[in-house]
């Protein structure tokens, strides 16, 4: 089952509908062909991420209506709230993680859980595309599994133990923070459920998916091939994990988008993949080192994290990963 064929079971004719916007696009002769090509596959992505979007603005509202709860989750199991609720492909939560470190309200391997765990935007990516979407849960349950050995090992480890100061309450719950799409976090508090920030953030992933696809078709273009791609990126080597795990580093949604883009396309492997989604902390790191007064902690967290993805980038191209499908043929 093709990506039309997953969508046109949501929406009736959806091939026909995208049509008129196709023949658009492919009038814009001073656009190259992979340009063009590239916009009209992205293009496919609108309508489900639209809706998937709508849903985790809803949860998103939740959470920031209940602060109570949210308070309670973290303060009694806070590294496993965290490892499951970072879970949802949105980087809004390890803004918060990063503020209430800062605060001293969290320690330093609850931090660690909500970044390990962070999925961001690359499982709608994985998602919609059927041939994909077999390796979604064993992700899933890799990084939920490393993210409580790192929470385990970072907080039992003098050298890296920071027990929280202060008291999590509603006092020191200020989360004037940008989130994805550069809303505040607290302005979720102060609005219902609207049609507006779902297209404000289906619309950045679009762009995203189609700059993505726009750089592989042109280096397709220029190398001849997808394989010639892929071993000019050093495919399924130590060197491909590593660069994977530094490029999630890059304080942006974009990352995880580009490296499902370059999975889904055959251009890195499933370790190297792994290593990048591991390290991907959409804003997250951003956020603590915009907040944090101390550099070299920062610093430490983020070598942790990459540490922790390259090594489990490369176990995972020793030991084999079981695929679960999700759609079938």
């Amino acid at each position: 089952m093709d990506l039309v064929s997953v969508i046109e079971s949501y929406i009736p004719n959806f091939g026909e509908i995208l049509g008129v916007p196709k023949f658009l696009i492919n009038q814009i002769y001073f656009l190259p062909d992979y340009v063009r090509q590239a916009i009209i596959e992205a293009l496919y992505f609108v309508p489900l991420l639209y809706f998937l979007y709508l849903a985790i603005e809803i949860l998103e509202h939740f959470f920031m209506w209940q602060i109570p709860f949210l308070i309670k989750c973290i303060k009694k199991v806070g590294p496993l709230f965290g490892i499951f609720i970072s879970i949802i492909p949105e980087c809004g939560f390890q803004v918060v993680a990063s503020t209430y470190y800062s605060r001293k309200l969290i320690t330093r391997g609850t931090l660690m859980a909500f970044f390990v765990s962070c999925s961001d935007d690359a499982y709608p990516i994985l998602f919609f595309n059927p041939e994909k979407t077999d390796v979604i849960i064993p992700i899933i349950i890799i990084k939920v599994a490393v993210a409580i050995l790192t929470w385990l090992a970072v907080d039992s480890m003098i050298i890296f133990m920071k027990k929280p100061t202060e008291e999590v309450n509603a006092v020191n719950i200020e989360l004037n923070e940008d989130a994805c799409c550069h809303h505040k976090l607290s302005s979720l508090k102060e609005a219902e459920v609207g049609w507006g920030h779902p297209w404000n953030h289906t619309l950045n992933m679009f762009f995203f998916v189609a700059i993505a696809l726009s750089i592989y078709y042109s280096a397709v273009n220029s190398l001849g091939s997808g394989s010639n791609v892929a071993q000019l990126l050093m495919y399924n080597t130590p060197i491909q994990v590593l660069g994977c795990a530094v490029f999630g580093l890059i304080p942006s949604c974009a990352a995880s988008v580009f490296l499902a883009i370059a999975y889904v396309k055959g251009v890195i492997s499933f370790s190297a993949f792994l290593a990048g989604l591991i390290t991907t902390t959409g804003v997250g790191l951003l956020s603590l080192a915009t907040h944090s007064k101390k550099n070299l902690d920062t610093l430490s967290i983020t070598f942790i994290l990459l540490i922790v993805g390259v090594v489990v980038g490369v176990l995972s191209s020793v030991l084999p990963v079981p695929s679960i499908p999700i759609f079938s043929n």
